[in-house]
């Protein structure tokens, strides 16, 4: 009974029904207390009177907004509006001076024009309180459909960009096993026990919004240690994790093309030092990532990016989750390829 009686007012909007007929109570019992009329009759007029009006309320919101009003005519939604106004006012007095003098043939009662004056003020008041709830409400509608749209097309986005992601890592990882092979395969055989990790991590870790620090800078290491077999002794590499790296969550995955940008793009000299710095810290709620690498003339990491993919999707993805909350500075030169990442935690 209780479920049959909820969904009879969601259908048909109990809020409205329970203004209707707290309206005909109120004025029914108005009617009947100043004119001394029995309650039937006060039921039967009133309740003409609310029935039509009603019908000019939602002929308004339902019918004269969406055709005209949210179509920007505003001219021809208040002139029809005022005709309907005007016409059901006129309608609701003649039937009301018709019925009382049906009733009581020697009562005075002002004329239907003057009457309907009466009644015009009374309906263009319910019209407009209508129309004010109306506008609201369809705003309010909007502005929430308008937002739920937005956040699933940044989601849509986001999924889009890390599966862009996933696939150049593959291309890299792959490569790198490769190589090892034909150098170690004992080392290889290690080396993709922890390229199996990195996948599971990427697989089935990394589709949460935002993932713990520690499992990020755990992919981090896989990934370095993997690279770093494969340059061997032919690059020096400056890493370091501070030790407030940690108790933080951060979105999956935003850290590694960087990384993997600056082991492309490293440079390859026989004769002069190549060399990548790769620093995490955390001080006052910001995390902060530093990576640099030297480049050769030739390389242009500014404008190839990780496979021409990875540094402009981790930019769109960084506005799409941290707007306002991170700074990313890149500065390439001649010899040297420099980025600088801040995320405010909050």
């Amino acid at each position: 009974m209780l479920l049959f009686m909820r969904l009879f007012f969601t259908k048909y909007k109990g809020v409205h029904i329970l203004f209707w007929m707290a309206n005909l109570v109120f004025w029914c019992y108005a009617t009947c207390a100043t004119y001394h009329v029995p309650v039937w009759e006060g039921l039967r007029n009133n309740g003409l009177w609310l029935l039509l009006q009603a019908v000019l309320v939602y002929a308004i919101i339902y019918w004269l907004m969406p055709r005209y009003f949210y179509q920007k005519k505003y001219r021809k939604f208040a002139f029809t509006a005022a005709g309907l106004l005007v016409g059901i006012s006129l309608l609701i007095a003649w039937m009301t001076v018709s019925l009382v003098k049906g009733d009581h043939p020697d009562a005075k009662i002002s004329s239907v024009l003057y009457f309907s004056l009466y009644i015009g003020m009374t309906n263009l008041y319910v019209a407009f309180v209508f129309i004010a709830a109306k506008a609201i409400k369809d705003k309010l509608t909007a502005d929430r459909r308008n937002r739920e749209a937005e956040k699933e097309r940044a989601e849509n986005e986001l999924r889009f960009l890390r599966s862009q992601m996933n696939p150049h890592f593959l291309f890299n990882a792959i490569n790198s096993i490769y190589v090892l092979i034909r150098k170690d395969q004992e080392m290889a055989a290690g080396t993709l026990a922890t390229f199996a990790d990195m996948l599971r991590y990427q697989l089935y870790e990394c589709n949460t919004e935002t993932i713990s620090i520690d499992r990020e800078v755990c992919y981090l290491n896989s990934y370095v240690q993997l690279e770093q077999l494969r340059k061997g002794k032919a690059l020096q590499l400056d890493y370091y994790v501070g030790p407030e790296v940690r108790n933080f969550r951060i979105a999956p995955l935003m850290l590694i093309p960087f990384v993997e940008n600056a082991f492309k793009y490293v440079s390859t000299y026989t004769t002069r030092e190549n060399s990548i710095r790769l620093h995490l810290n955390y001080k006052d709620d910001t995390f902060l990532l530093e990576v640099e690498n030297t480049v050769e003339p030739v390389t242009k990491p500014a404008t190839n990016g990780v496979g021409g993919i990875g540094l402009e999707n981790v930019k769109r993805r960084l506005d799409l989750i941290y707007k306002g909350d991170y700074n990313l500075l890149i500065t390439p030169g001649p010899s040297t390829y420099k980025v600088m990442l801040s995320i405010k935690m909050l």
